[in-house]
């Protein structure tokens, strides 16, 4: 037996722990090494496992590793540069999607690669799913090919996997492009060389095209807006059709010309035979298999590695990745001009718009961290309005459709600190950046070392003022309502790094005001929601197909916050912030019940029926599940069901005094004092 292949991986993201999760189940690979400039040792082990050498370097890994394959799970910008100087130093790669943004650099690394005497392979591993093998078999049964539909809808992301600036609509189009183009032009065939028609596109997020290859025609549809996500190709030839559904994991296919009576009232039965058990055993191979990676990624690299032992062709031939980046070059030249021209037109109305009240310049200047996602988009608006010069630190400067008109933006990142320039003219902070997702270190870094940069920062400039976006997640659960003055939960991983990380940005703060004599004002967030643009917090229930099950029932109280309640409150703290409360658990009061919510859910999606669980069923069930996870689930935390859904009551007092307080202020101005149940309260939590 040949020795194992050594695999080495460039990138440390949550694709890359994919990849090596793949490698992992290959008798004929051995994983090395990972290199990753961003990424610490620490962070890399608990990723990767501490059997694995760990670089920052390409260069450094390729020589002292001299793998033989390297898989490139970097950004896209960089497989180019990357692949070629893997190949130069004697390494087959293996590049993620998209293999190239361009075709010469697609035709360079395929060249380099067979001058080398090595091999070069795209991420096309949908192809290698089930259901992208399965379908193939039916092409000769159906016949010439007519017609081909490749369509993908998917979720965008809010940024990159290494907690970099938040991703564009474009950035993700051209990202995802690969997988619903090489499927289309598998379907097609590679014998006549593909060529696009027709295209349409809108930078938010959409692409229309069509494909002529031969006497057939396909159409491309990917889209980040259409509902529901679906991954799905439709192929038809002159003796029927066939449909793989990428997500379901199912094919259908229906032969013949079905022209006739029986056969136009027994197609929707077999077609839905079809799909209900293609779907049902997609399903049980998912719980069963226990896949460890992506689908279709293990078979795509052994076959690659098999090719690279020389005990097999090429799983994915030159001409088809040729064809494949080919297309999405062009594609991608048109989103980058339609989004060009767009935001040249928004910076024209931009320029041309009014922009709101005059700004009071005895206040000084409000920076807003955190100011371009869904609370501070509100909270800017809101302060606009009321007269503030606003400055926005954002990771990367929002294009100028997603900019509010006489706002300022700053280009930053908060946990590598902000120049000092930033808090020029500024007299208060409103702190609203946080993670709210990755893992532990994601948290580390982007809200506690993010809060720590500030405050040093703000010292430094002498910035007294501190608004403090944290949340109610952050106190210890009690049996009575929850006040102000309840303990944080500080350290306890436990309960998710969320909860951590913002309890210990807290802390931060109030440190930093008894070090420097600062002023800081505490605003905890209850569970946002937006009343005029309803979806449900999880803690509501959940939604299944067609059926939303709401947890407990129609008259139990839920505590959540109203995203334009919590803008009016950071309003009002900025602009009369010697009179605000020390601390608020802000909390719409009274609670909405759960009915009113699901009323509210009921009346954005009318498609919807509800049904409701008591909480005893559900605790009963919960008891159940967690019993089940005790014996089937050893060594694992188990998930207690009845835990997510209960809430915890809050002491609403302050909460209604300060969103009181904040309405008067927007009809009126200044309040002439504090409320007084707020100081009482409030102090008590300093």
């Amino acid at each position: 037996m040949s020795e194992p292949l050594r695999i080495a991986i460039l990138g440390g993201g949550k694709m890359a722990v994919q990849h090596a999760r793949a490698i992992r189940t290959l008798p004929q690979a051995l994983l090395v090494a990972v290199a990753d400039p961003f990424l610490s040792q620490a962070q890399l082990a608990e990723r990767f496992g501490t059997d694995v050498a760990f670089y920052k370097s390409a260069q450094e890994l390729l020589d002292d590793c001299r793998p033989n394959v390297v898989h490139i799970v970097t950004p896209p910008h960089t497989h180019f540069e990357l692949a070629c100087q893997c190949l130069e130093n004697g390494a087959s790669v293996y590049v993620e999607k998209p293999f190239a943004l361009h075709a010469s650099e697609a035709a360079r690394i395929l060249e380099l690669a067979e001058a080398k005497g090595l091999h070069a392979c795209a991420a096309h591993q949908v192809l290698f799913q089930r259901a992208g093998q399965e379908y193939q078999k039916h092409l000769p049964v159906i016949g010439a090919i007519m017609h081909v539909e490749s369509y993908f809808s998917f979720k965008p992301v809010r940024r990159r996997a290494d907690g970099g600036a938040p991703l564009t609509a474009v950035d993700q189009l051209i990202d995802i492009l690969p997988h619903p183009v090489y499927l289309m032009l598998s379907a097609l065939g590679s014998d006549d060389s593909p060529e696009l028609t027709a295209l349409d596109v809108a930078p938010e997020g959409e692409v229309r095209a069509i494909i002529r290859s031969g006497d057939a025609f396909a159409t491309l549809i990917v889209t980040l807006r259409a509902r529901p996500i679906e991954s799905y190709l439709r192929v038809a030839g002159v003796n029927g059709s066939v449909e793989a559904d990428f997500v379901l994991g199912s094919v259908v296919k229906s032969y013949g010309p079905g022209a006739s009576g029986p056969a136009l009232v027994v197609k929707p039965f077999s077609q839905s035979m079809q799909l209900f058990w293609g779907s049902f055993a997609g399903l049980m191979r998912r719980l069963f298999r226990r896949q460890k990676s992506y689908p279709g990624l293990s078979e795509l690299l052994a076959s690659f590695y098999a090719s690279v032992q020389g005990k097999g062709p090429p799983p994915i031939s030159s001409q088809t990745i040729m064809q494949t980046v080919r297309i999405c070059e062009q594609i991608s030249e048109r989103l980058i001009e339609a989004d060009r021209r767009a935001e040249a037109a928004a910076l024209r109305a931009l320029e041309n718009s009014t922009h709101g009240p005059p700004i009071d310049p005895g206040r000084g200047i409000i920076l807003v961290t955190g100011g371009s996602g869904f609370l501070g988009k509100a909270v800017v608006r809101a302060l606009r309005s009321a007269g503030w010069h606003v400055r926005v630190v954002v990771r990367r400067l929002p294009s100028a459709r997603q900019r509010l008109a006489g706002v300022e933006y700053l280009e930053g990142d908060l946990s590598a600190g902000l120049p000092q320039h930033a808090f020029d003219g500024v007299s208060v902070v409103a702190h609203l950046a946080a993670e709210t997702a990755g893992d532990q270190a994601a948290h580390e870094r982007n809200t506690v070392q993010a809060t720590r940069k500030l405050l040093e920062s703000m010292r430094h400039a002498g910035v007294k003022r501190l608004i403090n976006i944290s949340s109610v997640a952050v106190l210890r659960p009690g049996k009575t309502a929850i006040r102000e003055d309840a303990p944080v939960d500080r350290g306890n991983l436990s309960r998710g790094p969320y909860v951590w990380a913002k309890a210990e940005a807290e802390a931060l703060a109030i440190e930093h005001a008894q070090e420097t004599g600062s002023e800081v004002r505490t605003v905890r967030l209850g569970p946002l929601v937006d009343f005029d643009e309803f979806t449900p917090p999880g803690r509501l229930g959940r939604e299944v197909a067609r059926l939303f099950v709401a947890m407990g029932s129609p008259s139990n109280a839920l505590s959540v916050c109203d995203v334009h309640t919590a803008a009016a409150v950071i309003r009002w703290y900025a602009s009369d912030f010697e009179r605000t409360p020390a601390c608020v658990n802000l909390v719409e009061a009274p609670p909405p019940s759960r009915g009113e919510l699901v009323k509210r859910l009921r009346e954005a999606r009318p498609d919807l029926r509800v049904m409701w669980m008591p909480f005893p069923v559900l605790k009963a069930i919960s008891l159940l599940a967690l019993l089940m996870q005790k014996v089937l689930r050893r060594g694992r935390k188990p998930l207690d069901l009845y835990a997510a859904f209960s809430p915890e009551q809050y002491d609403t007092r302050v909460a209604q005094e300060v969103i009181a307080a904040a309405r008067e202020f927007e009809k009126n101005g200044p309040a002439v004092k504090a409320p007084e149940t707020s100081k009482e309260l409030a102090h008590s939590a300093d």
